[in-house]
């Protein structure tokens, strides 16, 4: 019984993944663009917006999964959707499993990369505490149509895993990050997860 439950949810799971990414703006279930070079940042928001904030963000922080799950949705509505704000992600990765997980959102393409984002934080809590955390990433980017080899070739490839350590790096001493989720704004550095509230006594300030 338990088996059947699992393959029900799996099934379920796995259309909920594939509407997600074919909603996704400007997004291709079908697409087969490659995998996205580390030093590619990927942004949500007009490239004219007033203000630039660089996240960065490990995939294993849970609380870069509670502002992305819980407090982007709001940012982005407010401020990101309307053209005062871009958002620039950068990983972080803080462990093996965040940077495998950092590795299969670039190896989806640009299309599913902050689709797979998305999925990755929801599900966070799920695949970082498997026993085996690769073969949980291997399953959700099955789902979303990244294969095991496409998977497996990516982390075989070494200037793509050498870019995103080599993000990190540039993190540490250009923005002096030691810790996730960090922010980027105005050429500050902010540590700690933000809310609507405390986005907004940082940005509006330099809106007005």
């Amino acid at each position: 019984m338990k088996s059947v439950k699992n393959g029900v949810f799996s099934a379920v799971f796995a259309a909920f993944l594939m509407v997600i990414i074919a909603l996704a703006p400007g997004s291709s279930v079908a697409a087969d663009n490659g995998p996205l070079p580390a030093d590619q940042d990927m942004a949500m928001g007009d490239a004219k917006a007033p203000i630039t904030v660089i996240e960065y963000a490990s995939m294993t922080c849970p609380h870069c999964a509670q502002f992305h799950n819980t407090y982007l949705p709001e940012i982005k509505k407010k401020y990101i959707d309307t053209g005062k704000v871009r958002l620039i992600f950068r990983e972080f990765p803080l462990d093996r499993a965040a940077y495998q997980a950092s590795i299969l959102a670039r190896c989806s393409g640009a299309d599913r990369f902050f689709p797979y984002i998305n999925i990755l934080f929801t599900q966070q809590s799920n695949w970082s505490r498997a026993k085996d955390q690769k073969a949980e990433l291997a399953k959700l980017g099955q789902m979303g149509g990244v294969s095991i080899s496409d998977f497996d070739a990516c982390l075989a490839d070494k200037k793509l895993g050498d870019g995103i350590l080599q993000t990190r790096k540039y993190g540490q001493e250009k923005h002096e990050i030691n810790s996730t989720p960090s922010f980027v704004i105005d050429g500050k550095t902010h540590a700690g997860g933000m809310d609507l509230e405390a986005f907004s006594k940082v940005v509006d300030p330099l809106l007005n």
